[in-house]
């Protein structure tokens, strides 16, 4: 068990690292992009995630978060075999899924377009359709190594892709320019040279493996295929689910913003929120991210083993890794929005960067529940509860439906309504899943180490911040004095979770070369 808790450490690690050096390149890739082809250009680019990430919501349909599971518990019984047949009838499912989604996404775009207000993005979905196949393929693989508790080739590949995306939708959006249109279209097409990209990357990683181990040819006979069927779907439907439910709510702003705003540059408005803004919240949610991913076949294990103390453990381990990376990210975010913003985007129109400071300042919160949310759903799903989550996502993306229809046409209000809807969406979901786990599962949060030491350190980190800002704005103020400021704020955060002692020895001896 030991073990099994050490590889959960560092498989979170690897990941949250992975994951926010991938979103560092992806918000170095935004900057520039939304500095090239406008808030309006970047208006248009969002529109086409909502609707393409629930296609691929369906086309993966859970399995590859199935798969990491059911070969994690077959791992733990030693049926290594019957995890390989998992892999590879996923593998077969996930390739059909992929066509089948590449097809519906390509004959109803125009639709889409016409749905959102701006059939400008019909071009779009047909470019970005192809992604749809090589997503699923190469999630699981990335499933495959995940579930045997290796996470180096899925945070290696995350971050090659975005390398890859940012210099092909970079030379496009250039290229093309002035026609924004254009350089749209070539930033959208970056996306599916950079999924081909990774597709390829894990084929070949995963093929290297294969002969490594010496894996002989796998057949998956009719039997198997009876057997594998209801265990694969059982858990990837609740999962297909949640990832739906989730999206639901940016399918809801991306339909609903542009709407229901009843000022003339609607799609600005959009590109503001969904660009600069989401593109700074998104940063720590891929951080925290590892931690959801690595949790689940390292729950799962410990589940299986029907150790309820070493599983409630293990919950607050995850929960504390998650709220500790969300916590001074949600603090800094709102404390340092329009110096922040001012520094990346800072060709954007001064009452642009004005508007997205706010919207920054009002989400904030927002970071610390969608990534306490993020890791319940893992869970939940590792101990068997995955629809609860399913069912408790829906009724806040209700709440987040509610509030948008009653902020966003109130002209004193406007386009903040949207960050208002997204932190009280996920901030009732926290506190529901909180209650279910307790009420249902028996797994209790430790408040004291999991979320108010966290918090104290957060809260003396932001105390920092705003007296350096009040009263030597003129040394922090500047692009240089901005940087400073944000190392020195991590540094003051990393020793107040010392001092604080929020991770005890046995956590922090779990840490890759904590013995060095």
């Amino acid at each position: 068990m030991k073990k099994v808790e050490k590889s959960f450490i560092s498989g979170a690690l690897i990941l949250s690292l992975g994951g926010l050096f991938a979103k560092i390149l992806g918000a170095l890739y935004r900057i520039p992009l939304t500095n090239i082809i406008g808030s309006y250009g970047m208006g248009l680019y969002q529109l086409v995630f909502p609707p393409y990430i629930l296609f691929l919501t369906i086309a993966q349909a859970g399995i590859p978060t199935a798969l990491s599971k059911l070969i994690a518990e077959n791992n733990q019984l030693g049926n290594y075999e019957r995890g390989r047949k998992i892999f590879r009838y996923a593998f077969v499912a996930l390739t059909v899924l992929g066509l089948v989604s590449v097809a519906l996404m390509a004959s109803l775009a125009h639709v889409i377009a016409r749905s959102q207000g701006n059939e400008a993005t019909a071009q779009a979905f047909l470019i970005v359709a192809p992604a749809l196949l090589f997503v699923p393929v190469t999630n699981a693989l990335k499933a495959y190594f995940q579930g045997n508790m290796n996470m180096a080739p899925s945070g290696i590949t995350t971050v090659i892709e975005q390398i890859v995306k940012l210099a092909v939708g970079l030379t496009c959006a250039i290229k093309f320019m002035p026609d924004v249109n254009k350089a749209v279209m070539g930033a959208v097409f970056a996306i599916t040279v950079s999924e081909f990209g990774s597709m390829v990357i894990m084929s070949v990683v995963y093929l290297v493996h294969a002969k490594r181990n010496k894996f002989g040819k796998i057949r998956v006979t009719h039997q198997d295929r009876q057997s594998i069927t209801p265990a694969v779907f059982a858990l990837a439907v609740p999962v297909a689910l949640g990832g739906f439910v989730m999206q639901m709510s940016q399918v809801i702003d991306s339909v609903m913003v542009v709407n229901l705003l009843t000022v003339p540059n609607a799609t600005q408005m959009y590109g503001l929120w969904t660009g600069p803004v989401n593109s700074m919240l998104g940063l720590p949610i891929a951080l925290s991210g590892g931690v959801a991913v690595s949790a689940l076949p390292s729950i799962t294990k410990t589940y299986c083993a029907g150790d309820k103390e070493r599983l409630n453990t293990a919950y607050n381990t995850a929960m504390k890794l998650t709220l500790v990376i969300a916590i001074p990210c949600a603090l800094g975010m709102i404390a340092l929005s329009r110096p922040i913003l001012q520094l990346l985007y800072g060709r954007l129109p001064a009452d642009e960067i004005t508007v997205a400071s706010m919207l920054l300042s009002l989400s904030g919160l927002s970071i610390v529940f969608l990534a306490f949310m993020q890791t319940a759903v893992s869970v939940c799903q590792a101990v068997g509860k995955p629809y609860a989550s399913v069912v408790i996502v829906a009724f806040a993306i209700v709440v987040k439906a509610l509030v948008n229809l009653f902020t966003l046409p109130n002209p004193q209000i406007n386009i903040y309504g949207a960050a208002i809807s997204e932190t009280l969406c996920y901030l009732f979901a926290t506190v529901c899943v909180t209650i279910y786990l307790r009420k249902k599962v028996g797994l209790k949060l430790d408040l004291a180490q999991s979320l108010i030491k966290p918090l104290a350190a957060g809260c003396l980190m932001t105390l920092c911040i705003t007296v350096a800002v009040l009263f030597a704005n003129n040394v922090f103020g500047g692009t240089l004095g901005t940087l400073i400021l944000i190392a020195l704020s991590g540094v003051i955060y990393i020793s107040a979770v010392f001092v604080l002692k929020v991770f005890d020895k046995s956590e922090l001896k779990m840490l890759p070369m904590a013995q060095k």
